[in-house]
């Protein structure tokens, strides 16, 4: 307000300067001057009231404007009243009448100065108040616009704050909700996996419980194999039909599913050994039928050889009683079937070892032989019934032997195929070697030969060949076997005889010593009758090739030769030592028979020709069984089971 009175006041005095130039009135000017003065205080004290006026002051319409007015009505009355006057005083005083006019003149101009400067003050004071506020307006709205841009700035700092602020907790929502889906979905995506995984194991279940009733439906023996799983698959039944009820309701959970794939397991596990039970009982019966039918079978074999052995009996009687005309009989040394296998036999063998010949002969093949009979020799004298794991071990050795595999033997492999003739030497060699075990080790322990028979009907039955060969072996070193007793031929010396007899002579031509000889006839004797008697393996499940059956043919034939001494006597109370017992369980009666027509007949043939040790050994054994009405079983025998 300071400035604006300031700039307000210099224009007032611009103004009455110029306007006392025009008037041209100097001397009356410096007649004024204190009025003049007069007036410069009276316009700074309005323009000191200015500000406080609120309402019009200058012009007809302002109250101080009427009580003025009055007042120059006044005035002017009394200056008629002067003017009146004025006549009648003197000319002295006219001076001062007209000084006193001049006055009134200069009062009513500068009255009307005055009047018009104040209406130009306040006509500027007005202007400079319009451009004041315009100003202060423009300034005024230039800081509001600067200040709503500052604002507008600051709220779009904010909404920007506030935009990325709600664009995180968006994101934070969003992210919530994916992991919420997520897990909702991982949830569904695990129930619809329990879902299946029971739908799964309810439906193998069902599968398995109308396999069950398609089995005990149609197989007549599943009844009584059922019996004893009924209890369990009710059990199974009522769970899973109870996870079912629970599946419908919503909650199933993974302790339910594992439950189900056990119930599932344990049906299929009951189902596994139904039918596996009833496969065996299914093998079980035809088993049964096999052996009812073999059974039958023996029997009439055993019937016919036992009226054989009859009639041989009769024979022999009839022998006796024509003793006193021995001529008239001829002798009977072996029967015309077995003396044709025997030649049959020997005619085989030697063809097969015809097959190998260059292999033997060959110097650089040493080696291989050698291997060949380390991979045979080995596995054999190792033999025992101690474990069944120790003899399918020596089983499998010498089949893969048989059958041209690579076998380990010590530190050396060993393949019979190397060599074109290579299959038909080991086959062969392993023949020999076990049926000289009879010589070399039954005959002072008969015992071995229990585990030797038992891997040699275990092979015979796999390799036919190679229990061809065992027999011709056996035919060729006890030839009693076949049974036979040859005759020495004429122009036959001593040495072709005894070795057609089974005899050996060492180095220096001496025929082994007869004790010797029946004792190592004795072991090949029992280790056939071990093989007679043999068990087979149940991993083969098939029957003895060469079992009771060939040992009852063989004792039939031999009580139909004419008894020697010892030999006779030695190999008959074998028979009954070895086989005895099993063809007592077998034949029964017929059997029983065979034990009394030796006990009174054979001896009384053996008492005109035997007086040694074997005939009364033989004796005694058939009176001791006899009267016992009992059989024992053979000495040191051992049940290989494997």
């Amino acid at each position: 307000m300071d400035r604006s009175f300031d700039i307000s006041y210099s224009s007032y005095e611009d103004l009455s300067r110029n306007n006392s130039l025009r008037k041209g009135d100097i001397s009356i000017s410096d007649q004024l001057a204190g009025f003049e003065r007069l007036r410069v205080s009276v316009l700074t004290k309005a323009a000191e009231m200015s500000p406080l006026v609120k309402e019009v002051t200058i012009g007809p319409n302002s109250p101080i404007k009427k009580e003025y007015l009055d007042l120059e009505l006044d005035a002017e009355k009394e200056k008629e009243e002067d003017d009146f006057i004025e006549d009648k005083v003197p000319e002295d005083l006219r001076y001062t009448l007209i000084m006193k006019e001049c006055e009134n003149s200069v009062k009513e101009t500068s009255t009307e100065l005055f009047s018009n400067m104040v209406k130009n003050m306040i006509s500027n004071y007005s202007a400079f108040m319009t451009r004041g506020l315009n100003k202060q307006r423009d300034e005024t709205q230039k800081r509001t616009l600067e200040l709503l841009k500052h604002l507008q700035e600051n709220d779009n700092v904010t909404v920007l704050k506030e935009a990325r602020l709600e664009e995180k907790n968006t994101q934070v929502i969003n992210t919530q909700t994916i992991d919420n889906m997520n897990r909702i979905l991982e949830e569904q995506n695990r129930a619809m996996a329990r879902l299946a995984a029971m739908t799964d194991s309810h439906t193998k279940i069902c599968v398995c419980y109308n396999e069950i009733t398609y089995i005990l439906n149609s197989e007549p023996s599943a009844k009584a194999v059922l019996d004893k799983y009924k209890l369990t698959i009710n059990a199974i039944e009522g769970n899973i039909n109870h996870i079912v009820n629970i599946c419908r309701s919503g909650t199933l959970t993974d302790v339910d599913v594992k439950l189900t794939k056990e119930l599932c397991v344990k049906i299929e596990g009951i189902k596994s050994k139904v039918l596996l039970e009833i496969e065996n009982v299914k093998k079980e019966e035809m088993a049964k039928k096999q052996k009812e039918e073999e059974l039958r079978r023996k029997k009439e074999i055993e019937e016919k050889e036992a009226q054989q052995a009859l009639q041989a009996a009769k024979l022999a009687e009839e022998a006796k009683v024509k003793k006193e005309q021995p001529k008239a009989t001829k002798p009977t040394f072996y029967s015309a079937n077995n003396y044709n296998y025997y030649q049959e036999l020997k005619s085989y063998l030697e063809q097969y070892e015809a097959q190998y010949k260059d292999l033997l002969q060959n110097v650089n093949l040493k080696k291989f032989r050698f291997d060949c009979q380390k991979a045979v020799n080995t596995p054999v004298n190792a033999l025992s019934s101690v474990s069944a794991v120790h003899m399918r071990d020596k089983y499998d050795k010498l089949s893969k032997l048989l059958r041209g595999e690579r076998v380990q033997v010590l530190d050396v492999y060993v393949c019979a195929t190397q060599h074109p003739q290579g299959l038909a030497y080991c086959t062969a060699l392993l023949a020999k070697k076990i049926v000289r075990q009879g010589d070399l080790l039954v005959s002072s322990n008969t015992e071995a030969a229990y585990p030797l028979a038992a891997v040699t009907v275990a092979l015979w039955s796999q390799f036919p060949k190679f229990g061809k060969l065992v027999e011709a072996y056996f035919h060729n070193l006890c030839p009693y076997l076949v049974p036979m007793f040859l005759p020495q031929k004429e122009g036959q010396t001593d040495k072709e005889f005894y070795l057609s007899r089974g005899y050996t002579y060492n180095d220096e031509g001496v025929v082994e010593k007869q004790d010797k000889f029946l004792k190592r006839m004795s072991g090949i004797f029992r280790l056939r009758c071990a093989i007679w008697i043999a068990q087979m393996p149940r991993f083969l499940n098939v029957p003895n090739p060469h079992s009771l059956r060939y040992g009852w043919q063989w004792l039939a034939s031999f009580l139909n030769l004419k008894p020697e001494p010892d030999i006779s006597a030695t190999l008959l109370h074998d028979f009954f030592i070895m086989c005895g017992s099993k063809f007592n369980q077998h034949y029964g009666k017929q059997f029983r028979k065979i034990l009394e027509l030796s006990n009174n007949q054979y001896l009384k043939i053996l008492d005109g020709i035997d007086e040694g040790g074997p005939k009364t050994r033989l004796e005694v054994y058939l009176q001791t069984v006899i009267k016992s009405n009992s059989i024992p079983p053979p000495p040191a025998s051992t049940q290989i089971n494997w």
